[in-house]
């Protein structure tokens, strides 16, 4: 998913700022009257397609104050891939956001449980490929011990001559 970006900013972020003002930046700050009605909408089935698309911007926004913390630092190739999982379960969540409640701490805790639970997926992919690297290099150890004669050959071999 493609992070949105936004001008140098030399402020803190505004989460009480109405995004029709001169000063709201997208993707930095946070209109959390606009989002929470958008919610409610997005709950009630009612939602137009520009209204879908704020509230995309919203949660968009979220996602990149989840990944302003220190915990989660992914690297460059790990960014799409971990975005994509968090964006889908922020999206998801959406709907067990009560009616007139704020959905900033809710949407942050459910982009930082998906970025955790990613990284623990990979984790165990990645503990899961060197197990059956491990295996592979011990079963073709024992291959190689099972069917040598023992012998060492000592034919000439020019890819082991170094100069």
């Amino acid at each position: 998913m493609e992070l949105l970006k936004w001008r140098p900013v030399d402020r803190k972020r505004n989460k009480n700022i109405r995004y029709t003002e001169a000063d709201y930046v997208t993707g930095y700050d946070l209109d959390m009257d606009d989002f929470s009605l958008l919610v409610g909408k997005f709950n009630a089935g009612s939602l137009s397609y520009p209204e879908e698309c704020r509230l995309s911007v919203h949660v968009r926004t979220m996602l990149n104050i989840v990944l302003e913390n220190p915990k989660i630092q992914p690297r460059p190739d790990e960014i799409d891939p971990l975005t994509d999982a968090m964006f889908m379960a922020m999206w998801g969540s959406l709907k067990y956001i009560k009616e007139g409640k704020k959905p900033y701490s809710y949407m942050y805790q459910a982009g930082r449980n998906a970025a955790h639970r990613w990284y623990k997926n990979l984790i165990r992919a990645r503990a899961k490929e060197a197990a059956i690297e491990q295996h592979l290099h011990e079963v073709y150890e024992e291959w190689v011990e099972e069917n040598s004669d023992g012998k060492v050959d000592t034919r000439f071999n020019e890819s082991l001559c170094y100069i």
